[in-house]
């Protein structure tokens, strides 16, 4: 590891002779950061990662090292990095905008600990004054990663929200979820502008060429159940938690979800997803606007809004996610989408897990050159019209 400043940019801030240790250099922390994630999923031991930015003083524009607001910000960081032991992980942030810390088996409890340490030094060098400036973006940034169930995250919020509420411009603290942690693939800005560009283009062509098409199955759902409405509208978990509002061409008759409990132990997938071959909630049309996935059809819409891109996990419903374990959740660090792979390789014969192992298969490794190919083969895969019901 090369003998170089915390932080190049202000590198009379934080000299590395404080007894840092190793360092972890941007590329290396990243992949360590992913690898604590995971095994936290899979082991559910937390960890607490903190980001140290170092904008402030571009913000603040502070310019004097010696400064008492810079002095009480050195403090500070200086008092949570000796808290760290061999154990713990260091590293340089990405683009040299700061230091991000791992504490491993801790929670979001440990940061009251650094709380009191940091009052008691700043407080010892006769910098309280310092504390009742509120700076523009928090000073230490906290992430926690418990890999316990959604169940348990509703709670922790509420602890957080009350910790944010009382640490206003301090502190800021969120779960860790894997969309925050994928710099280098799907945060891309260049990724993201051209898988953008290529479902506004391909959306608008969908649907002028689609639009009779559209007309017609509209048409027909009326006439096969006239009391219904022919859009159906459902709240779906889309990216990172965020709800919207997805539409079908309704496929059932207007009672299917106050029947679905009575027909609940007929279920013939796995997970807390619900599916029957011969669900008799669908009404004899909607069968075939499910075979051939024209129910769908809704869904370009949802894309142009940007609440869905072509390509992505399909969108399950808020009480689906809240049996969800852990490793499901990363399947909502990205924006959902009509096709997958699970869509192309076996539709609604595939079991939960398994489809969710493949959505996180396209997490890691997708990109725009799987995004056409998916789009290629959901065609194939549609027109036979097999695994859907």
């Amino acid at each position: 590891m090369p003998n170089r400043m915390i932080f190049d940019h202000r590198n009379d801030l934080l000299p590395s002779d404080q007894g840092l240790g190793f360092v972890y250099p941007p590329e290396l922390f990243h992949r360590r950061l992913k690898e604590e994630f995971l095994r936290s999923l899979r082991t559910r031991r937390p960890f607490l990662y903190i980001r140290i930015p170092t904008r402030h003083f571009d913000i603040f524009g502070f310019l004097n090292a010696n400064s008492s607001e810079v002095r009480a910000w050195r403090i500070a960081v200086l008092t949570i990095l000796a808290q760290t032991d061999f154990l713990d992980v260091k590293g340089y942030l990405q683009d040299d905008s700061g230091i991000g810390l791992l504490f491993l088996d801790c929670d979001h409890k440990a940061l009251e600990a650094h709380k009191r340490d940091i009052l008691r030094n700043i407080r010892d060098a006769g910098l309280m004054d310092q504390l009742r400036l509120k700076p523009r973006r928090p000073l230490f940034e906290s992430f926690v990663c418990t890999g316990l169930s959604e169940e348990h995250h509703v709670t922790q919020q509420e602890a957080f929200d009350r910790f944010n509420y009382v640490n206003e411009g301090y502190y800021s603290l969120q779960t860790l979820v894997y969309g925050d942690i994928l710099h280098n693939h799907w945060n891309n800005s260049f990724v993201s502008f051209a898988k953008r560009a290529v479902d506004v283009g391909c959306t608008l062509g969908a649907i002028l060429v689609l639009s009779p098409l559209l007309i017609g199955i509209a048409v027909a759902v009326k006439i096969s159940d006239p009391k219904g409405p022919v859009i159906f509208k459902q709240i779906r978990v889309g990216i990172n938690g965020t709800l919207f509002t997805m539409y079908k061409f309704r496929s059932m008759y207007i009672d299917a979800e106050s029947r679905l409990e009575k027909l609940k132990h007929l279920n013939e997938t796995t997970g807390p997803i619900f599916k029957m071959k011969n669900d008799p909630r669908i009404y004899p049309a909607g069968r075939v606007l499910r075979k051939y996935s024209l129910d769908e059809l809704p869904q370009l819409f949802n894309i142009l809004f940007g609440h869905m891109s072509i390509v992505g996990p399909r969108p399950p419903i808020p009480k689906e996610v809240a049996q969800y374990e852990p490793w499901h959740k990363m399947r909502l660090s990205v924006k959902p989408g009509l096709t997958c792979h699970w869509q192309v390789g076996g539709r609604s014969n595939i079991g939960f897990d398994d489809q969710v192992r493949l959505d996180n298969k396209y997490i890691r490794h997708g990109g725009i050159v799987t995004d056409m190919d998916l789009i290629r083969k959901t065609f194939a895969v549609v027109f036979k019209g097999e695994g859907a019901y």
